[in-house]
This record gives C-alpha cells, structure tokens and sequence, in this order.
C-alpha cells in the first residue's frame, strides 16, 4: 500500500530504500529500519538484515558469507526478507518494495498530493466514472506481449473482485461499494472506466488505482479455473517476475532467500520514452543495480553504512546522533504514515482473549502504559503520541471528539486497575490481592511479541511489560523475525468447520473463534499499519469486523461500515471532516488496539544519493534518484 515514504526497506519492519510506490504498504515493521525506500513516496535505500559478514573484494564488489557476489550500484540495508513476489496476496512493504524494483503501477502521487502518471493516467468529469487511460509502450516479458485494458480487467473482476477470493488478494474491499462489485469496463484497448455508484473526488489519491501493479490475463486465466492459489504463488514466472518486460526500472536478477535480492537496470525502461515527464526520467534509472542486502542485526547494518557497504538504512532514534556529524552520511528525518500500536489478540487463540474483546478493559490497559514516555524517552522525541488512526498532521485529524489514554491525568496504574476490577466479572478472570488470576486461580501471563530489528522496539514490548506488571499483569516478551510475526502469529488459519463465514485473506481473523493464528499470543507490538492520511477511508480493513486486515479479531460497536461509506461519497470537505471526526472518535473510545504513536522515518544515505528530501510522500520518484557527478 502506497504510504509516502520509503527509504530502505526494513522496518522493523518498515523500509527505506529510494524505491517506487509501495503497493501494499499496510503492514510495516516498526522502528527505524522502516522507510528506506522510494515507494509510494518512499524508496528502500537498505533494509536491515543480513546473514553473516562481509567483506571488500578487490573488484569492488562486496562478497557475502553465502559466496556469491552482489553487484556494484545502489545497496539498501535491509532488516527482513520479503515473503514472496506473488503481488496478489501480499501485504507487507518489504515484498511489495522488491517487486516495484521491477513493476512501476499505475501512477505516483507526488509530494504536492498530485497525480504523476507512470503506467497510466487517471482522469474524470463528475468525479464518479473514472479514465484508466494506459501507455502505448508498455510490454510484458515472457512472451506476454502489450499490457492492454484486457489484463486490467480482467484481474480486477477474476481476482480483486471475485467472490471466493481465490487468489486471497488483501484488499478485496477496495474494489467494492456497500457489499457490490464496483462495475469495471473496457473502453479501448489501452483504457478502462471505473464506474462509482457514488462521486467520489478522492479516489485517485487512494491505494487502489495509486500503487497498483498488474499481472498479465495469461497468467491469471492458467489458474482462475481452478482457485488454484498455491499454484499461481508457485508460478515460475511469478516468483522470477519473469513477466515485469519493460514494466519497471530494473530486471529481476537474483533472491537470495535471507540474504539478498538483486535487480539490475532495465534498458529498457518504458518511461525513457515517455514525452509527457521532466527530462531526468529519458535516462532513468541511474543506477546501475538496485540490492536489497537483509542486514538482521542493525549494529552491523549501521556499521555497513558508516563504512560506506551500503548506501541507505534506517537509524535508530538512540543512534541519531553519531551519524548526523558524519560527512559520508545525509541524515534525513521524513513524515511517515505508520503507526506504532499495541495489539490485542481478540481470537480464541490467546490467554487473555475473553477480556480484551471487551472495550472496558481495553480502555483500563490504555491507562496503564506512559504513551508519552514511549515517545520521549524511548524514541528521543522522534514521535508524537497517537490516539486514533490518524496522525496530527493530517488534514482530516479533528481533536475535539478524540479520547485521550496514556497521557496527562489519564495515565494513571491505579485507574487501569479499578477498571480491570470492574470489567473482568464478565470473565474467568479476577484479581486475586493485586493479581491477575484464571479461573483456576492461577496468575495470568500474556505472551507479548514483537517484531525484531531495532532497540527501540524491544524496548518498548519491554516497557510495556513493566508497566502491565504494575496492575498484577504478568507479561513475557517474545522477538521473532517480521516474516515470522507473520506467517506464525498474523495470519490466518480457518479451524472451523465447513466454509468460514467470511475470509478475505490471509490476514483476515475471519470467524474470531474459529479463525486463528498459528502460534498464541496476547499482545504484539513492532508491526505499524498505515493511517493513510490523504485518504483516511482507505483504514476501512483495519476497522470493520470484515476487514482484510483485522487480524486481530476486532468487533467494533460503531457501524464503521456506513461511517466510511459516507465519509467516501460526501463531496464537500467540512461535511466530511464532521464524518472523520465521529469514526476516530469512536475508534479512540473503543480502543481496537492501543495507538501508541506516529513516528518518522529517520534514514541515513550515502551523501552522494541525490533525491530524498524531508517531505511526506519522499521517494515517489526514486526511479531518477541518483549518486552525486565526482
């Protein structure tokens, strides 16, 4: 999902490489190895991982514990992997980060929240049917031939619209208006129209057309049939993205799974030729290839980019100071879109699940944690405190109905304790003198897990902790890898019997009490969604009780539904504010999840890297990006 900014591409889980549009930029890694790239505004200079140590080869090159080779151009330190390049069932920025070295989308949106056509334009009269008008001189690799409106129509009815969701495409939703298939036609064979029920002037802003790549027909139809999901992730020529032609900046080249991923420049990129563009893009891309190296432990990422081993990766608030006097490095501090939250597992999977599905005792652990605390001390002053989904520079965010927590008078142990008191009869909890016990007057312990990469993280789930400990709370923390946090802990497995009532996709809870994860656990932090602040309706999944994304098993009590239907189809601005202002005054009163706070991507390049800049939306044009003229 495109987000705004994107340096390399580890967050712990996030990215900041200079990368294109992130396409399914919903799931982040939390902490500074987050936005290192130029995707939908940000690009993955560098992720943050890596498998063992390096060192300088006399070519040059930089020669990898594995023995393989990467080859000179632009290295992004990365913290974790992607999961896969099957696009279609991906929702994670490290996958959708590697395949947008190779595919560009649709169209960017700049820094000055405007259109910037790529693949195509996007234009309309009433602001309800909208133009896909294609470039000419698109073309598939593998023998795919021109990408036409056909191939987009088709994966948009057979795949982000079909009704069994076969190919578990995360944002199903997107595509739909009150429970109905937005109606899609060909037009011509390089246009299309999206035909809304109702106007909607913010559409194109939002990451269903922006950020979007395509698959050709021929692909698709192989495995439509059928439902054969597993067959098409096993595509070969998915997983190569032999298919991306002249789609992208650079060619798929190698993926060394936990190690690296290479792409080298694609000659020939289509934007070369575009006539409509400034005159950077007739030669782009500028480098001559494109490296995700996975760097796990952000010591050695951070030394790698202190020596000059890679040219981008994200810096640790505690760690800013000793690169900011750095003649080699340009710091850059860049407003991001993810938020950092404490999450409720509210699935029948958990040891606490009974309690946290009830907003009362959510709102009593929002009391017990030092919001402000996590934002000072832990993160420097690099955040500002969240209470709803969407960050205080967003042009939608109106205080006057938001509940604070965590904050102020109202972080306050004793006050989260009396609430838990009074909201825990309900369930086999209770306390037991000052603590928490099961039904068999045993003490409660909640397994909270985070997302390994930075030291801010795990010192945060390690505060969390403490603080739980101080209203009878016992809290053990758990680190794994963020593709562990995923498949093991995020995703969903169906347990129950027959067909589920609802699964739209593989971070879906679906049924809460017979969807669940793979592994238990109670609480997670280190994952970070995006609050989408151009276009706030786009946090629909996170919200609703059907939502792509709402993992976590979340059962609002406000129809959020209808809330965001309104809120989409409302024309004038101060109406429409009024509709934000009731959802996320809601979701800070039901509390689906603690905000804790909106962060920024801090990212060190290579002082020769010419392109970031300090703006919201940084890296949408990272394709030009550029080592400085010796």
């Amino acid at each position: 999902m495109p987000s705004g900014n994107k340096p390399t591409d580890e967050e712990p889980t996030k990215l900041l490489f200079p990368k294109r549009r992130s396409f399914l930029k919903t799931l982040g890694v939390g902490g500074a190895a987050a936005g290192l790239a130029g995707c939908s505004g940000t690009q993955n200079p560098g992720e943050e991982t890596t498998t063992g140590g390096e060192t300088e080869t006399d070519s040059g090159m930089t020669e990898t514990d594995t023995g393989g080779e990467l080859p000179s151009g632009y290295v992004a330190g990365a913290g974790t992997d992607a999961q896969s390049l099957n696009f279609l069932s991906i929702a994670d920025v490290p996958s959708a980060d590697r395949v947008g070295l190779t595919l560009d989308s649709a169209y960017a949106i700049t820094t000055d929240n405007e259109v910037f056509p790529l693949w195509a334009d996007i234009s309309s009269d009433d602001g309800r049917v909208y133009t896909v008008e294609l470039r000419d001189n698109l073309q598939w690799g593998a023998d795919y031939g021109q990408m036409t409106s056909e191939d987009w129509v088709y994966m948009i009815k057979e795949v982000f619209q079909a009704d069994d969701n076969w190919a578990g495409f995360p944002n199903q939703s997107d595509w739909q208006r009150g429970g109905e298939a937005i109606p899609v036609e060909k037009t011509g064979t390089t246009s299309f129209e999206i035909q809304l029920p109702e106007v909607d002037p913010a559409f194109p802003l939002k990451p269903i057309m922006w950020g979007a790549f395509c698959m050709p027909k021929g692909i698709i139809e192989k495995y439509r049939p059928d439902g054969d999901q597993e067959g098409l992730a096993q595509d070969e020529e998915v997983q190569t993205l032999a298919y991306s032609g002249n789609l992208g900046p650079y060619n798929f080249e190698t993926w060394d799974r936990e190690s690296a991923f290479v792409a080298t420049r694609n000659e020939d990129y289509y934007m070369r030729e575009a006539s409509d563009v400034p005159d950077a893009w007739t030669e782009a891309p500028y480098f001559d290839s494109y490296t995700y190296q996975v760097i796990p432990e952000e010591s050695t990422r951070l030394s790698a980019l202190q020596t000059g081993e890679i040219d981008a990766s994200g810096i640790p608030e505690t760690k800013v100071s000793q690169f900011e006097g750095l003649d080699n490095v340009d710091v850059k501090v860049i407003p991001q879109a993810f938020m950092s939250s404490l999450i409720y597992n509210q699935r029948a999977n958990g040891n606490f699940y009974e309690a946290l599905r009830l907003k009362g005792v959510r709102q009593a652990l929002a009391h017990a944690v030092n919001k402000q605390a996590i934002a000072d001390n832990i993160l420097r002053g690099y955040a500002t405190v969240a209470h709803t989904f969407q960050p205080q520079f967003s042009d939608w965010y109106v205080d006057d109905q938001v509940t604070e927590y965590g904050v102020g008078d109202t972080y306050d142990p004793e006050t989260a304790r009396n609430m838990l008191e009074n909201n825990l009869d309900s369930t086999p909890y209770s306390y037991d003198g000052d603590t928490i016990v099961d039904g068999d007057g045993d003490p409660v312990t909640l397994e909270l897990v985070f997302a390994q990469g930075t030291e801010t993280t795990q010192t945060t789930a390690e505060f969390i902790a403490q603080e739980y400990g101080n209203i009878g709370l016992d809290v053990e923390v758990t680190g794994v890898q963020f593709n562990t946090l995923l498949n093991k802990y995020v995703s969903n497995s169906y347990q129950g019997s027959g067909e589920p009532e609802f699964n739209a996709g593989p971070y879906n809870g679906g049924n809460r009490d017979n969807s669940v994860s793979p592994e238990s656990w109670d609480l997670m932090t280190g994952i970070i969604f995006n609050t989408y602040p151009r276009t706030p309706s786009s946090t629909r999944d996170f919200t609703i009780k059907q939502g792509g994304i709402n993992y976590y098993g979340y059962y609002p009590e406000t129809d959020f539904n209808a809330l965001f239907d309104e809120a989409t189809t409302t024309v004038d601005e101060d109406a429409r504010r009024e509709v934000y202002s009731d959802i996320f005054g809601a979701l800070s009163e039901e509390q689906p999840f603690n905000f804790l706070n909106m962060g920024v991507d801090i990212i060190g390049y290579d002082s020769r890297v010419e392109g970031p800049v300090e703006e919201f939306g940084n890296g949408w044009d990272s394709q030009i990006w550029q080592f400085a003229q010796q």
